[in-house]
């Protein structure tokens, strides 16, 4: 009885380990993006000793071509039946996204930058108004200083002229 047991054990430990290596084929197969049915012919050529077509029957190779090509186009629709998409495109996709994250980054801090400039341009508009401002405080105080030296000079005059006129007054007087 054990050595049933041990024979039937020793079988499906063979037949998982034939099923194990069937699945890496396959999954080799489908990471490659189906490219290794092109050795299919050969491999199986080799397998049965015989040259299964020959490089000269151009048909059979036509045949083959369409065949893998309607194959893959198959098993891409069937992929995306299932939500998948081949690697190439998947890497295709987050290239982008990556590429797009960069930009923003990169238009992120360009915004930053743009909007330091705009701080310190405001500050300077600020200063500038600030600096208008005083000058036309200064500039109100000196047009006050100059009325009041006009009126100081005005009043001069008429005090002058008044001088003038006693003067005269007292050189007519004495030459009278």
């Amino acid at each position: 009885m054990e050595e049933y047991f041990n024979e039937f054990f020793k079988n499906q430990l063979i037949t998982v380990e034939k099923g194990q290596k069937q699945m890496q084929d396959m999954t080799k197969l489908i990471m490659q993006g189906l490219s290794g049915f092109e050795e299919v012919p050969e491999m199986f050529g080799k397998f049965c000793s015989m040259d299964f077509w020959s490089k000269e029957t151009c048909d059979y190779i036509k045949a083959w071509e369409m065949t893998r090509e309607d194959f893959q186009k198959f098993f891409k629709d069937y992929l995306n039946l299932m939500g998948l998409v081949p690697k190439h495109e998947h890497l295709a996709l987050i290239n982008k996204y990556n590429d797009q994250k960069k930009e923003i980054t990169d238009q992120k801090k360009l915004l930053a930058d743009r909007e330091e400039a705009i701080v310190r341009q405001n500050k300077l508009v600020a200063d500038l108004k600030k600096e208008i401002s005083d000058q036309k405080k200064v500039a109100d105080d000196q047009h006050k200083e100059i009325a009041n030296q006009k009126k100081r000079v005005a009043d001069l005059e008429k005090e002058i002229a008044g001088h003038i006129k006693s003067i005269k007054q007292l050189q007519s007087q004495a030459s009278d």
